[in-house]
């Protein structure tokens, strides 16, 4: 049984996890700026006629959203 950290999930479900909207994770990930003063995870898929479906890692998400989380503790 695959690891769910190694599972692939979608733009919509990433910006929910880290609660963020979607269109301020996108901003980060394409200028190469940090999202609420953290490293966004960043795709390991483009996918799609414009590479505009991004897939990220599960693990990746997790990781971010745990930064955050401890960013928003830690002012």
């Amino acid at each position: 049984m695959r690891d769910f950290r190694d599972e692939r999930i979608g733009l919509p479900h990433t910006a929910r996890l880290l609660g963020v909207p979607i269109s301020e994770l996108k901003a980060a990930i394409h200028q190469g700026a940090p999202l609420r003063g953290v490293a966004p995870p960043q795709p390991v898929v483009r996918a799609g006629e414009n590479r505009g479906n991004l897939l990220f890692l599960a693990g990746d998400v997790m990781d971010c959203a745990e930064a955050l989380g401890n960013a928003g503790r830690n002012p």
